[in-house]
């Protein structure tokens, strides 16, 4: 049981986010790279559903991309160390498996000055073993989900994966205190 609880800042974030999407993929758009936008990726073990952002033709390579927004601070130390955060590295790695890409770009605005940094990412061994792990531990969640396991829970309620979690009120409601399995969390 999903509850989803966004506070009206959260909601103005997703609302800015929303608008940067918009903007970008008509800049992107007259670029002549645009192939796709918003196009929906399914894969079944494990089963994912998502929206990539952008699919982009660089040189007949498609090249998956994610537009993402930042504030000026996180945008200047990503833009200085050309590194996404993890969680939005995962995302595209991701997409980049299903749609068997073997570029994708992060593609992040600064909020204050409306700045653009694109992070190139290049499928590599690494990339490849981060997420056949991921992979790996989705379909064990899965699967203890289609055997009616209830993991052990691997934080606590304080913890930020806990406070912004859509199934925070279901799960802390379970009187058990104790899984059934063991579970590590999956830690980007």
């Amino acid at each position: 049981e999903f509850n989803e609880q966004f506070t009206a800042q959260s909601i103005a974030n997703m609302q800015n986010g929303s608008s940067a999407h918009d903007r970008l993929e008509k800049v992107i758009e007259k670029t002549n790279r645009l192939k796709w936008s918003e196009v929906e990726v399914n894969y079944s073990d494990p089963p994912i559903r998502g929206f990539v952002d952008v699919v982009l033709d660089w040189e007949g390579k498609e090249v998956i991309g994610e537009i993402k927004t930042a504030k000026e601070e996180v945008f200047l130390i990503k833009q200085a160390k050309m590194t996404p955060s993890s969680n939005h590295l995962l995302q595209l790695l991701i997409y980049m498996k299903i749609r068997k890409a073997e570029h994708g770009v992060v593609i992040y605005e600064n909020k204050n000055t409306q700045e653009l940094c694109f992070i190139p990412i290049t499928v590599n061994s690494r990339y490849i073993q981060i997420i056949d792990e991921l992979f790996d531990w989705m379909r064990r969640v899965r699967k203890a989900w289609e055997d009616e396991q209830l993991p052990t829970r691997p934080f606590t309620k304080s913890k930020p994966a806990c406070k912004g979690c859509p199934v925070f009120d279901t799960c802390w409601n379970v009187i058990e205190e104790k899984g059934d399995i063991e579970i590590e969390a999956y830690i980007p």
